[in-house]
């Protein structure tokens, strides 16, 4: 089946929801170190519909989307080799700086999410270590990445491409620190600095994480929105304090979903929204029900595509979930 586990959501032609598919994505490769690559979604454009995106036909795995579009993707790192020198020890990547191993920028706004291992990101102000669970706000700054100990690393690689046509955010955001101790996953957003070098603006838990319950049985993280259509890499931020189902402005939202073994909906779980949404299991089981479909199960690093189905999740097991959701807001 591969590394990686996907189930995609959709509609009929009577518009019923439906599993469109259950497996590997077809464009994932293995290789003997232990690296992978596993397509989950990519976008040639910013999403115009329900239907939007898939797996892209042409071959390998290019860098950079195109403008307006997307691509997500489950990256596994093997370790460095035994013996590596310290730059050695950086992952190559086309394009890099001759003087700097692995050093490179691109003009995107990207996510990733620390599925397994860790890993070290480079930036200009030093070395930053990242574990599981661990989120990283990438706005076009120069960095290179390294895996840290003697086992691979897994990580979620989300490439937006910022489209210049695209009107200015319709809710303007900018980025905050939360407090230090705080609940929520920490994260680590970049930023270039007015001497041009890459550094970490905050390495901690995002501002504003809603807990509901008692004792604060539900968890929701907001870690990044765009307010909008993506028209620069540095767009976006954190909304105000509170939580709204849809991404604000038919934007992009990045978030984190924590609930407690046991915990169970019932008919209130059911909902849908006006996006394309990927979920990643980060850490525990949880159950997918469709309408009228025998639900399905999915554990840790398993990712669902849910095309504006009407769903509901329900954590199965002893232990919490820990879900990622990355929702791509559709046109009203």
């Amino acid at each position: 089946m591969g590394f990686v586990r996907r189930v995609v959501t959709g509609h009929d032609a009577s518009g019923r929801e439906q599993i469109l598919s259950d497996g590997a994505p077809p464009k994932t490769i293995e290789a003997p170190n232990g690296a992978g690559v596993s397509e989950l979604l990519v976008f040639e454009s910013a999403p115009r519909d329900a239907r939007s995106g898939g797996d892209s036909a042409g071959p390998g795995f290019p860098l950079h989307p195109a403008p307006g579009g997307a691509t997500v993707r489950v990256i596994r790192l093997p370790a460095p080799a035994a013996g590596a020198s310290g730059e050695e020890r950086w992952l190559a990547v086309a394009g890099e700086d001759p003087e700097r191993r692995g050093w490179h920028t691109t003009d995107t706004l990207d996510f990733e999410l620390i599925l397994d291992g860790e890993i070290a990101l480079g930036l200009d102000d030093g070395d930053h270590l990242l574990g599981r669970g661990d989120v990283v706000v990438q706005r076009a700054t120069g960095h290179r990445w390294r895996v840290v100990g003697d086992r691979p690393c897994t990580y979620l690689a989300v490439m937006l491409r910022p489209d210049p046509k695209a009107p200015e955010p319709r809710v303007p955001l900018a980025p905050r620190a939360g407090a230090a101790g705080a609940p929520g996953p920490r994260r680590l957003v970049t930023e270039t600095g007015p001497d041009g070098r890459s550094r970490a603006a905050s390495f901690g838990p995002p501002p504003n994480v809603l807990q509901l319950g008692a004792p604060m049985e539900v968890t929701l993280s907001e870690l990044w929105q765009t307010g909008g259509p993506l028209s620069r890499p540095e767009q976006g931020g954190d909304p105000a304090p509170g939580w709204s189902l849809e991404p604000q402005g038919r934007g992009i939202a990045f978030r984190m979903v924590e609930l407690p073994a046991g915990h169970d909906p019932g008919d209130a779980g059911w909902h849908t929204t006006a996006t394309i949404d990927v979920d990643v299991i980060v850490s525990g089981q949880v159950e997918l029900a469709l309408p009228g479909v025998a639900p399905v199960v999915l554990g840790p690093g398993g990712a669902v595509i849910q095309r504006a189905t009407v769903h509901r999740w329900r954590p199965v097991g002893p232990e919490p979930l820990r879900m990622a959701a990355l929702m791509f807001g559709l046109p009203g």
